[in-house]
């Protein structure tokens, strides 16, 4: 399937999927910034370990914070964040409580 450029989008191409189209302008989940060019990203395990776009593993997040995170699991990126300073690891952080405490029930 051809996608169709868009001059002005560092990835070169169109966001079509309405999920996506849906959240151009609102922050991103992880950076807080108003995404130009959202995607959509494997939370916690990434599709090259078997991760499913899922509810529970799929977020709407800039396509600079997708990038950064890469195939990391969201802990693992965490890691990252804080050895490199990022100011994202206070945010990402309170997610992976969150689900931490999801998963223990509480």
């Amino acid at each position: 399937m051809m996608r169709e450029p868009l001059v002005g989008l560092s990835s070169g191409y169109l966001v079509q999927r309405p999920e996506l189209v849906g959240s151009i302008g609102l922050p991103c989940l992880y950076c807080g910034k108003p995404m130009e060019n959202p995607t959509r990203d494997h939370v916690h395990r990434s599709r090259s370990k078997g991760g499913k776009l899922e509810p529970g593993n799929k977020a709407i997040v800039c396509e600079r914070c997708n990038m950064d995170k890469g195939s990391r699991s969201l802990a693992s990126w965490l890691v990252w964040l804080q050895r490199s300073g990022d100011c994202r690891a206070s945010v990402v952080g309170q997610l992976v409580l969150d689900r931490q405490a999801k998963i223990a029930g509480t």
